[in-house]
């Protein structure tokens, strides 16, 4: 999928079949051109991955992987700091263990395939690449084996903790080297709080919570045994009225302390969102469907492309903001601007 189709090929194409057709003294007949994507190189930002991507995918593929809410994002801006030296400028984050080059992780999103014939395998040399962690789904569309294999950067399982499979997915998870095991919680409790401990109990893992929303849920998390949490508002689908997860952010990691590593997941596009969410007093992100478009237009390279993006722009706004390390990153830098009067015909 590397390959670009340019207007000049496109072109020669359909001159030398019209040149055949009358030749032949058959109807002139010109040939579809295929999709031309912009070569990698040449984007400017994550969202223009999605635009590719629909290139190749097409509506229905993609709508899996499109939307997210930005209502609250949109409406907290910078406060940057100045004179502040950052030349020595430092992403390094230290999350389960493992020195990592940047926050960014990639999120766990089911059955791959849909999007590129190499699934997650694409994905994990991608991400390796680009030096950044993965969250396995627990329902992928590649052998775990064959993921590790092709993985050189940490690897996190998300596991079902309903499964009768859970044993053998944690013995799995042990022969892959996984590095932390990741529970999603939902609405409707399917997965209670008491399989959560079990999880904890099945493996010395650090087990990670996501889909915390409340500090009452990331204290008990932590009560179970977890060492993380990740607050998002997806639960299957979203909850009603749960607009993202910058606003929940504060009060969780107020509420855990340093008892648990706190991320976030949910609708983040750009760097300066990333920043938004540390400052929130979050140590990391996962970032799913932007990946996923760089996977389905460019495969590993897409993968690469679009982390690294958030990467450079993370970096970027660090220092414009005078923040040197991650460690710098402080709640004063962000400002909640209050939502605009709804204007309603009287």
């Amino acid at each position: 999928m590397g390959a670009t189709v340019t207007a000049g090929v496109i072109g020669a194409a359909m001159t030398a079949s019209a040149a055949q057709a009358q030749t032949a003294g058959a109807p002139l007949r010109l040939p579809a051109p295929s999709p031309a994507l912009v070569p990698r190189a040449d984007l400017v930002n994550v969202l223009e991955y999605e635009t590719q991507a629909r290139l190749i995918l097409g509506d229905a593929r993609l709508a899996p992987i499109t939307g997210g809410d930005r209502t609250v994002t949109d409406r907290i801006t910078l406060r940057p700091r100045m004179n502040i030296p950052t030349r020595n400028l430092d992403l390094t984050s230290s999350l389960f263990g493992d020195d990592h080059f940047a926050p960014i992780i990639i999120g766990p999103v089911a059955d791959q395939k849909r999007f590129h014939a190499d699934g997650e395998a694409a994905t994990a040399r991608g991400a390796s690449a680009a030096k950044a962690a993965m969250v396995v789904s627990s329902a992928p569309s590649v052998p775990l084996a064959t993921i590790a294999q092709a993985a050189t950067a940490p690897l996190y399982l998300q596991v079902d903790a309903k499964s009768p499979r859970l044993k053998d997915q944690l013995a799995e998870a042990s022969a892959a080297k996984i590095k932390a095991v990741f529970v999603t919680v939902n609405g409707g409790a399917r997965i209670d709080w008491a399989s959560v401990e079990a999880v904890a109990k099945a493996t010395s893992l650090p087990v990670v919570v996501k889909g915390v929303t409340r500090p009452d849920e990331a204290k008990e998390a932590v009560a179970r045994g977890a060492k993380g949490v990740v607050v998002s508002t997806y639960r299957s689908g979203g909850a009603a009225n749960a607009p993202g997860p910058l606003l929940l952010i504060a009060p969780v990691a107020e509420a855990v302390g340093g008892q648990a590593t706190v991320l976030a997941d949910g609708s983040f596009r750009r760097g300066t969102d990333i920043l938004k969410a540390m400052a929130f007093g979050a140590r990391g992100v996962l970032v799913g469907r932007p990946v996923m478009w760089g996977l389905g237009a460019y495969g590993a390279d897409g993968v690469q492309g679009v982390v690294e993006m958030l990467q450079t722009e993370l970096a970027r706004y660090m220092s414009m903001c005078g923040c040197p390390t991650p460690a710098a990153i402080q709640p004063a830098l962000v400002r909640v601007h209050a939502p605009l009067p709804v204007k309603r015909n009287v």
